[in-house]
C-alpha cells in the first residue's frame, strides 16, 4: 500500500507499540518555547515561568501518550524550567549593599531571544519566495478557493495543539491511550495520499472529524507527522489559530487511487 513513498519503509512494524515519530526531526525544545510564547502572546523577556513550565510539560505528556520519540534535549529543558521555577519561588536574599539579584530566567531568555532572532532571519529568507511556491508544488493547480491568498506555515506543535483541541471538542478522553489493536500506519499514509489526490488539500478538522474514532484518529495523526517529516505534505493556516490545512507536496499530485 505504501510502496513508492520516498523515505518510507512499508515493510516496517507499524503497530502503535512499535511506531516512533522522532520529534527532533521537526523542531527542538526552543521551538516549543517559542511556540508557547506565540500562542500565549507572551513577552519573551519576561516569561511567566510557572505557566510556561506547566504548558511545556503538557506538550511532553501529549507527545509521550502519542508514542512519539522525545529527544533527551526536551527532558533537559523541562528540568531547566523546573529549576528556574524553584529558584524564583525562593525568597530573595537580603544584602546590606542591596545588590541587584540575578534573574534566574536570564540565561534562558538570552538563549531564547538569540534563537528567535536567527529563526526570524531564516524565515525572512524563505519569505523571499511566494507563499504559494513554498506550499504548492504544481503552479496553476491551486484550488480556486485559495487563489491569491497568503498562508502561514504550521509546525509540529501547531499540529499537536490542533489535534488536542480537536479531541477535546469531540469529547475524547482527556488522556490518550493507544489502542491495543495493530493499526497499520502504512495504510493510513496510503489513505492520506489518496485523499489528498482528490483536491491537493484538506481541512485538518474536517479530515479527522470524519474518522470513525479515537484509535483511527491517532493512527492517522501519526501518519500525518511522518508525511510532514518526509516532505510529502505541508501544514498551513490562513491566520493564527484558525483551522489547519494539509497540502500535498510529494511531486506530481497522486490520482484518486494513490498513484502518480
Amino acid at each position: 500500500m505504501s510502496e513508492g513513498i520516498p523515505g518510507f519503509d512499508g515493510a516496517a512494524d507499524l503497530s502503535p507499540d512499535a511506531w516512533r515519530v522522532r520529534v527532533g526531526a521537526f523542531e527542538g525544545p526552543l521551538d516549543l518555547l517559542l511556540h508557547l510564547v506565540r500562542v500565549n502572546e507572551l513577552d519573551v523577556r519576561d516569561l511567566p515561568i510557572a505557566e510556561v513550565a506547566r504548558q511545556y510539560q503538557e506538550y511532553l505528556d501529549l507527545m509521550r501518550e502519542l508514542n512519539l520519540e522525545v529527544a533527551g534535549e526536551y527532558l533537559v529543558m523541562a528540568a531547566t524550567l523546573l529549576h528556574i521555577k524553584s529558584r524564583m519561588l525562593l525568597p530573595a536574599e537580603s544584602s546590606g549593599a542591596e545588590e541587584a539579584q540575578e534573574d534566574p530566567r536570564a540565561a534562558l531568555v538570552d538563549q531564547l531571544v538569540e534563537y528567535q532572532r536567527v529563526k526570524q532571519a531564516a524565515e525572512g529568507l524563505a519569505a523571499l519566495d511566494s507563499a504559494r511556491s513554498l506550499v504548492w508544488t504544481r503552479p496553476g493547480k491551486v484550488p480556486a478557493e485559495f487563489e491569491g491568498e497568503e498562508t502561514i506555515a504550521a509546525d509540529v506543535f501547531d499540529l499537536l495543539r490542533a489535534f488536542r483541541v480537536l479531541l477535546e471538542r469531540l469529547g475524547e478522553e482527556a488522556r490518550l491511550r493507544l489502542p491495543r489493536d495493530r493499526i497499520s500506519i502504512a495504510d493510513r499514509i496510503s489513505w492520506l495520499v489518496a485523499r489528498l489526490g482528490k483536491s491537493g488539500a484538506a481541512s485538518f478538522s474536517e479530515l479527522f472529524e470524519a474518522l470513525a474514532g479515537r484509535a483511527e484518529r491517532i493512527a492517522t495523526f501519526l501518519a500525518v507527522l511522518e508525511m510532514v517529516r518526509l516532505g510529502l505534505i505541508a501544514a498551513y493556516q490562513r491566520r493564527p489559530f484558525e483551522d489547519l490545512y494539509l497540502v500535498w507536496r510529494g511531486g506530481a499530485r497522486p490520482g484518486p487511487d494513490g498513484t502518480a
